[in-house]
């Protein structure tokens, strides 16, 4: 997403119909991230654990699993090159701005990653998106130069929304939370670390995909 605009449906539907079900098994594993950065530097970085702090915060207080597991940072790798190209075909999928159809398949560089999530902290000014591949998800993050994720509280919100996706959660249409769509930026300090909250839906949906049967 592009804070504040809404993702739009034909990449909602791709998430709804592509998404991975949550197998008995599934419900009790965790999920394993792979993470793309363009420099050991990047702020981001920080930001993506912050936001895998929540989120295994969250299944803490709802007593379940999974939780979010940083298996691998991969820093300036030249497989980059292909993730960037593949980031913007879907990024431009997702804006509506490139033909209609399921889109452009996952490049080769892509599907040989290990990780139940594999998240590209992208170069580039687009759209952050997530999407589903051979049963596990693609993250892509827009570029904190500008903004809105050059604002910490809105890289680390946006950065929670898109895994939230990936746990299986859809938008609402209340711009104050976390799974919004269209959503409506924190005003924050910098230093702040505030996440917009989840909606009960939120989590009586995280309940039903992850409570053990």
């Amino acid at each position: 997403m592009k804070w504040p605009e809404a993702v739009p449906a034909t990449i909602l539907g791709l998430l709804l119909a592509g998404s991975p079900s949550v197998s008995a098994t599934q419900q009790a594993s965790d999920r394993h991230l792979v993470v793309l950065s363009p420099d050991k530097g990047d702020r981001r970085l920080a930001f993506t654990r912050d936001a895998i702090a929540f989120w295994n915060q969250t299944f803490l207080d709802l007593k379940l699993r999974p939780r979010l597991v940083e298996a691998d940072v991969i820093v300036a790798s030249p497989m980059t090159r292909a993730l960037e190209t593949y980031a913007r075909r879907i990024s431009m999928h997702a804006e509506g701005l490139a033909p209609p159809g399921a889109g452009p398949s996952a490049p080769r560089e892509l599907t040989n990653l290990q990780g139940d999530i594999v998240v590209l902290l992208s170069r580039q000014d687009i759209f952050s998106v997530t999407r589903p591949f051979a049963q596990r998800f693609f993250i892509v993050i827009q570029t904190d130069r500008v903004a809105p994720l050059s604002s910490p509280n809105a890289a680390r919100n946006v950065i929670a929304h898109e895994l939230g996706h990936a746990l299986g959660l859809v938008h609402n249409s209340d711009p104050t939370t976390l799974m919004c769509g269209p959503c409506q930026p924190l005003v924050l300090g910098p230093e702040e670390r505030v996440f917009s909250p989840l909606t009960s839906n939120d989590r009586a949906r995280l309940l039903e995909l992850y409570s053990a049967q």
